[in-house]
């Protein structure tokens, strides 16, 4: 995604008014006429396909989650679809008459989807890491968690802006270690009776496979090394020099170890019992 970007920056500069207007721009310039079409059809493709699952997303979540526990009375299949039908002509309705005035967005549009996104995204990863690794974590401390993070996060970037100059990335790093600590916490003041445990259902082959660890390092060396390509080390400054090669050499080494590692503690022993699973 951030590719087009790059090349977008590379090609036109700071010369564009909105940042919104690079990727039409690279588009015009690049493509041949006769793609014009044919390009058009595929995007549209794209957002729609995209724009149609957030909108059954979002009615099937307000018909479940928000309409249906206000009744008294349990939903029939019938009534939760008309009730989504509806919601999805008002959450359309409503989207198409604020699109346009993202046009007027400074920052541009991706940038306002990433800021808004920080309202769910950066809880709900808290919740889900400590809820893996601390067993004994209340569910009372995932709701402080939420309520705090939206309170927080909308006070500190849309309120309190002007003071609290932080990037809100750095907002997203400060509030998460925050939440974490508050449920951490809350484990240690009000802990559950039993320690949550996955359940074992045996169901499918749950082996681990011998090279999860060191393709899962690899993988990561390869957004490592991405970075590195598209930073001052590589052709962001036009030229190459030696701490990229120097980057780049550490990179491969430090895989060629993981997976030699890997290699020299798999044993026959080993190979057998993986063979006979």
């Amino acid at each position: 995604m951030m590719i087009p970007g790059i090349i977008a920056f590379h090609m036109y500069g700071p010369g564009l008014t909105s940042i919104d207007e690079a990727y039409p721009a690279l588009i015009r310039d690049v493509f041949p006429v006769w793609m014009m079409g044919f390009f058009l059809a595929v995007l549209f493709g794209a957002v729609f396909s995209s724009f149609n699952s957030l909108l059954n997303s979002a009615a099937t979540m307000f018909t479940l989650d928000i309409y249906a526990p206000t009744r008294r009375t349990p939903l029939t299949d019938q009534q939760a679809v008309r009730i989504a039908m509806i919601a999805s002509v008002v959450i359309a309705l409503f989207s198409f008459f604020v699109a346009p005035l993202l046009w007027f967005a400074p920052e541009g549009l991706w940038q306002i989807i990433r800021i808004f996104t920080g309202f769910y995204n950066i809880p709900i990863v808290a919740i889900v890491i400590v809820g893996l690794f601390a067993k004994r974590t209340p569910a009372i401390a995932a709701k402080l968690v939420i309520a705090f993070h939206v309170v927080a996060y909308g006070l500190l970037k849309f309120v309190f802006d002007d003071i609290v100059t932080i990037h809100f990335l750095h907002l997203y790093a400060i509030l998460f270690a925050i939440e974490v600590a508050i449920m951490l916490i809350a484990g240690k003041l009000a802990p559950t009776q039993t320690a949550w445990t996955v359940p074992q259902l045996s169901k499918v082959d749950l082996s681990p496979w011998r090279f999860a660890r060191p393709v899962a390092f690899s993988l990561l060396s390869l957004v490592v090394a991405l970075y590195i390509i598209f930073s001052p080390l590589g052709f962001a400054d036009g030229s190459i020099g030696v701490g990229f090669y120097s980057a780049m050499t550490t990179l491969l080494a430090t895989n060629g170890f993981v997976w030699l590692q890997n290699l020299r503690s798999f044993t026959p022993a080993n190979k057998g019992i993986v063979g006979e699973s």
